[in-house]
């Protein structure tokens, strides 16, 4: 009985204990990585007294106690969570932008996504917080998180770029203040115990292009 009961507080402590930080969107032109809060909030696995330890390994067929963040065929994922590991379907648009070394190209083609994203905006819906999701998560649309690539990939040709590089991309985005901001997105995972991992982005961040 008391290696049932351990077992199951350490199980319910498994999404919370199995939370993965979060990275930069789109890590693809070497931009850097960034950690955000997490979605549920880690919670270590609960000391067990020693008298009730001994108790447990002295039954008949006893065996150690599971982490909570082990399960069958488990393997942590060490790698930027990207906007491909949430929507793999996205994958034949964002493979068709421009490289970043042809800035003036692929200003057209954010301004472009840019507009898509306007017109087809994702949408808030309830979570499923028994896996890793927080209560309200936003779930973009297709436009929206070519648009956010499209817009991480265009402010990291910018970075350093020269005068004749911005003027380019300046005139490609044409005059209005607004054509140089977008929305872009973070991703997170959960894994969760003898459920899966599970991808999730965060709510819509206002960027503004470094011109």
């Amino acid at each position: 009985m008391r290696r049932l009961a351990v077992t199951a507080l350490l199980a319910a402590l498994s999404v919370a204990a199995c939370s993965k930080p979060t990275d930069l969107a789109s890590n693809a032109n070497g931009k850097g990585r960034e950690s955000v809060p997490a979605a549920a909030t880690g919670t270590p696995p609960p000391e067990i007294p020693a008298d009730e330890l001994a108790a447990i390994n002295a039954e008949p067929d006893a065996a150690a106690p599971a982490s909570p963040n082990i399960a069958a065929g488990y393997t942590a994922k060490t790698t930027p969570d990207t906007v491909l590991d949430y929507r793999a379907s996205v994958a034949g648009d964002i493979n068709a932008l421009p490289p970043v070394s042809d800035a003036a190209v692929l200003a057209t083609a954010f301004a472009d996504w840019r507009a898509r994203a306007a017109a087809s905006p994702g949408a808030q819906e309830q979570g499923a917080v028994q896996l890793g999701a927080d209560p309200q998560e936003y779930r973009p649309s297709d436009a929206e998180l070519v648009a956010a690539e499209a817009g991480d990939r265009l402010s990291a040709a910018l970075q350093g770029a020269d005068d004749t590089t911005k003027a380019a991309v300046a005139a490609a985005l044409g005059d209005a203040p607004e054509a140089r901001i977008y929305r872009r997105f973070d991703y997170r995972h959960s894994d969760v115990m003898g459920s899966g991992r599970y991808f999730y982005a965060s709510k819509p961040k206002e960027a503004v292009l470094p011109l």
